[in-house]
């Protein structure tokens, strides 16, 4: 279950508004300081998240999961504004609060957005705290197939696993471009 659904029986839902089209818009901040301006961007009238994803993390004798964001140096808004109306709103509402200003990029013409096709599949594949959780699945023959986790079903989009750091490369279109992206996956052996 994804972030959208669930939040859709909430009265205020953000993303059901009118039935306008939601976007997710990237907004650059200061790189280390996504947490910093996600606090400060809770009292703004946007809704503002920081996508992320589980991670395997070794050290010595510690073996734990950490969260790592997805998207370093940027936040994502969700908003039912086109793009013009968006920027325009957030840089009049940035242009009032210097404090949280000073760590953002403004963009002069417009921020970017995904796609709604591209929002959908990233949305699907977070929890309700906009975590790409670590999937599971087993090496058949040279054929992976995902057992449990998001990456259930989108086998097709991975192009290369690395099982010592328990991740995958997952090949997405975000904003027009294709991109990796690095994502927890545990692979085991077949019997």
């Amino acid at each position: 279950m994804g972030f959208q659904d669930s939040v859709e029986n909430v009265a205020d839902c953000p993303f059901k508004k009118g039935g306008n089209v939601m976007r997710w818009y990237f907004v650059e901040v200061e790189k280390h300081h996504e947490e910093d301006v996600l606090e400060l961007m809770k009292s703004s009238p946007f809704k503002a998240f920081l996508p992320k994803k589980q991670r395997y993390f070794k050290k010595q004798e510690l073996v734990t999961w950490v969260e790592r964001l997805l998207f370093p140096g940027t936040i994502m808004i969700a908003s039912n504004f086109p793009q013009a109306e968006f920027t325009k709103q957030f840089n009049e509402w940035l242009s009032q609060h210097s404090d949280i200003s000073q760590r953002i990029h403004l963009e002069e013409k417009e921020y970017f957005s995904l796609q709604e096709d591209e929002r959908l599949l990233l949305n699907s594949l977070m929890n309700e705290q906009h975590v790409i959780p670590i999937s599971t699945g087993v090496l058949n023959e040279k054929q992976l197939i995902v057992e449990s986790g998001p990456l259930q079903g989108v086998e097709s989009r991975i192009k290369k696993i690395d099982r010592h750091q328990r991740t995958a490369q997952v090949q997405f279109q975000i904003c027009g471009q294709m991109m990796l992206l690095y994502l927890g996956l545990i692979v085991k052996q077949s019997d």
